[in-house]
């Protein structure tokens, strides 16, 4: 006999779709990213890892500068902890990542010792061996929440068989409760409810320029409400494509309200944004209740 639904444990993920939780507009904030290969194990949180407990003011203080992300990362493929080759070179080193969203840029380099990081932090104006070519980052941290593991791990699987050398697991990229949620960079945007028969299709169509609407959670260097109004004007008004679309500018004209200028080519589209909160929810498997922001948007 199975368990019933009462005496299942919790999962935020089937929560919020019950809920009709909406993804976009929940992209993380983040225009800089220092991604560090590091096989685990991984902490609820990355700067609290125990290799860098001699550095982490420092790294901390150096990221600050430029309101730069930390996230751990490893490929997919292995259990916490095991040292693979892409991981670790035949020297000693391992790879790290700094993203610039804003240029598009992903620079490369490699660490041996937590101070190469702090030394590294301070490059994102002056990027190591620059280039455009994508990363797929995939959350699996099960530390901070179930379904980020249980979801996260399938949807890197085929992910990587789709798209070999681009993908890496990765700590907490928030909206547990999307989970599997994936991050593009060095383009920015970020999908959740992603899973094992829909995740391959919905990068590689995003890749051509096609955003399924559905999962898009927005773009990490956009506002929140410059997400939510792009994503409006994609529905609406079909011959725009994402990558035509310039940075959103907003204005505030409220505590809780913007209009945004969305522009594409010759054409500007205006959307006003309100933000209003929703009554506590369970938004992660082990967190306690929250409200979670609910977005409204109307031409003009």
């Amino acid at each position: 006999m199975s368990a019933s639904p009462s005496a299942q444990r919790f999962r935020c993920s089937l929560a919020a779709l019950e809920r009709g939780d909406v993804p976009v507009g929940t992209a993380v904030p983040a225009r800089y990213w220092l991604l560090v290969a590091h096989p685990g194990p991984w902490p609820a949180k990355p700067i609290e890892a125990d290799f860098l407990s001699e550095v982490a003011t420092e790294l901390s203080a150096a990221m600050g500068r430029f309101g730069a992300r930390l996230q751990l990362i490893r490929r997919h493929g292995r259990q916490e902890g095991e040292l693979v080759e892409a991981d670790v070179g035949a020297d000693g080193d391992s790879p790290v990542f700094l993203v610039d969203v804003r240029r598009g840029l992903v620079g490369r380099a490699t660490w041996r010792r937590p101070e190469d990081l702090v030394a590294l932090a301070a490059r994102f104006e002056d990027l190591p061996d620059p280039s455009p070519e994508p990363l797929l980052l995939v959350c699996t941290h099960g530390r901070k929440d179930v379904c980020c593991a249980i979801d996260g791990r399938v949807v890197a699987a085929v992910l990587d068989d789709a798209l070999p050398g681009a993908v890496w697991e990765t700590t907490h990229l928030g909206g547990d409760r999307f989970a599997g949620n994936v991050a593009l960079l060095p383009e920015g945007s970020q999908y959740g409810r992603l899973n094992g028969d829909v995740a391959p299709q919905v990068i590689l169509d995003h890749l051509d320029g096609r955003v399924d609407l559905n999962r898009w959670r927005g773009r990490c260097s956009w506002h929140p409400a410059a997400q939510v109004a792009v994503h409006d004007v994609l529905g609406s008004e079909p011959d725009v494509r994402l990558p035509d679309i310039a940075p959103p500018r907003v204005e505030t004209t409220g505590e809780d309200s913007w209009v945004v200028h969305v522009d594409a080519g010759e054409r500007t589209s205006l959307r006003q944004v309100v933000r209003t909160m929703s009554a506590p929810h369970q938004l992660t498997c082990s967190g306690g209740s929250k409200v979670q922001a609910l977005y409204s948007v109307t031409p003009g």
